[in-house]
């Protein structure tokens, strides 16, 4: 279903350790203020001049952070710092590194241009909403600097282990072309495929399987939204031409290296917010626990978060901390709730998520935030790390927080293939993938 075609991609010269390792950076949803500067104090030549890069006094129309990002990539590429591969080729990729559980795991898929297609297709999958501010911000990056910067992470089912087989079969006769550790203390091995057998042997493993999309939805969106804008300004353009593809790296659903972590919310500019008030509105639906634990102690913090994770796939519950008193507390979905008045999903594995019901139940029923402030990020703000999320509202910086579980992969493989999306930010795939390691320009007269 899926059509994927091998590309030429453009990556550092520098191919191994440390020299490597000043050259990339996170994705750019990824990056505050501070670790943009520090990468940007790193190295002149760091990709987050390019992906994020810094506005300035004075910018304008014609000088601003996207046209500097253009004039970087350009001069990277005259000066050799950035080189292009002579053929068309996959490449795969191995992340190693250490899970929350203690093991040692291994994370393996391959980066492939794949077409796009509208998400009604049903062939490209989402599982999350997205959010306007980053897809208009991705636009004009892509727009200037025409190229994909850092892959999208897509999943496919291969529960034959096909991805494993041919993963072996190439590695063990060839050495990577990339190798380097990064911040995040992930080990990346990267090769490059390009013998026609080889081709065909990846190019067949997502013959007939559509893609989630598991991270990069904004860029997706915003890859559709360029190809539109070309069409339309050249309707004469080829149809393989470079426009019509997207950077993705693919990844089976069954890798043992996939994990994922939940994405946590903090509320802000609450009118009128009482917490006696909003204690007794939240006992009409949840079995409210107040745990006695000191959240300004580490160990409190950790039972606190620890209590949450026993009820991860038994019921629906997070953990809500409050700045008036410095609590925390579990809300449990009663099972005499009502939730008619919600409004929630009519599909019952979306409406059985987690985030569903704070969006839906919590959120908007009774904190009457409209769907609208929640997308905007008007009342809302996203927290990855739980020990910041719980720090963030104990400071006063927020006056309510809430601490969610992770999605099971089963739950985003079933909202994708039902075509419905969770609300933004539902999940967080673990590690993420480095911008700069392989790229793809991206021209519209030209195959991928």
């Amino acid at each position: 279903m899926a059509e994927i075609v091998p590309f030429r991609g453009t990556r550092y010269a520098a191919s191994r350790g440390r020299a490597l390792g000043l050259l990339l950076a996170p994705p750019y949803d990824l990056v505050s203020i501070e670790q943009r500067d520090e990468l940007l104090r790193r190295s002149p030549d760091n990709v987050v001049h390019v992906t994020v890069g810094e506005d300035r006094p004075g910018d304008g129309p014609l000088s601003n952070k996207y046209t500097r990002a253009a004039e970087h990539w350009a001069r990277w590429r005259q000066q050799g710092i950035l080189r292009r591969d002579p053929a068309p080729s996959f490449y795969p990729l191995e992340q190693s590194f250490w899970a929350p559980d203690g093991r040692h795991v291994r994370r393996r898929g391959f980066m492939a241009a794949v077409r796009l297609h509208a998400f009604g297709e049903g062939v490209i999958v989402p599982h999350e909403k997205t959010l306007a501010a980053p897809k208009a911000d991705r636009l004009e990056l892509l727009k200037a600097v025409k190229a994909n910067l850092s892959p999208l992470l897509g999943l496919y089912r291969d529960e034959a282990r096909a991805t494993a087989r041919a993963f072996d079969e190439f590695t063990a006769g060839h050495e990577p072309a990339a190798e380097v550790d990064t911040d995040d203390g992930v080990h990346h091995r990267l090769w490059r495929v390009d013998a026609p057998e080889a081709v065909a042997a990846f190019r067949a493993l997502t013959a007939s399987e559509r893609i989630i999309i598991a991270d990069g939805h904004h860029r997706y969106e915003t890859c559709l939204e360029y190809e539109r804008l070309l069409d339309a300004a050249e309707p004469t353009l080829p149809r393989d031409g470079g426009h019509h593809y997207a950077l993705f790296f693919l990844c089976p659903m069954s890798d043992p290296g996939l994990i994922l972590f939940p994405t946590h919310r903090l509320l802000f500019g609450l009118k009128d917010f009482s917490l006696p008030a909003f204690l007794e509105a939240l006992s009409r639906f949840f079995t409210v626990e107040t745990l006695p634990e000191d959240l300004h102690r580490a160990s409190g913090r950790a039972w606190a978060i620890s209590r949450l994770a026993e009820h991860g796939g038994k019921s629906i519950a997070f953990l809500m901390v409050t700045h008036e008193d410095q609590k925390a507390r579990i809300l449990t979905l009663r099972d005499d709730a009502d939730l008619e008045a919600a409004e929630l999903p009519r599909n019952d594995t979306l409406r059985a998520l987690d985030v569903t019901v704070l969006h839906g139940a919590v959120l908007q029923h009774l904190l009457g935030l409209s769907p609208s402030a929640v997308t905007n990020q008007e009342n809302v703000t996203y927290v990855r790390d739980a020990g910041e999320a719980v720090n963030r509202v104990l400071s006063g910086e927020h006056p309510v927080g809430f601490l969610l579980n992770p999605t099971p992969m089963w739950q985003v493989q079933a909202i994708g293939d039902a075509g419905e999306t969770m609300p933004q930010k539902s999940t967080y795939f673990y590690p993420r993938l480095q911008s700069g390691l392989v790229m793809r320009e991206v021209d519209p007269r030209e195959a991928p």
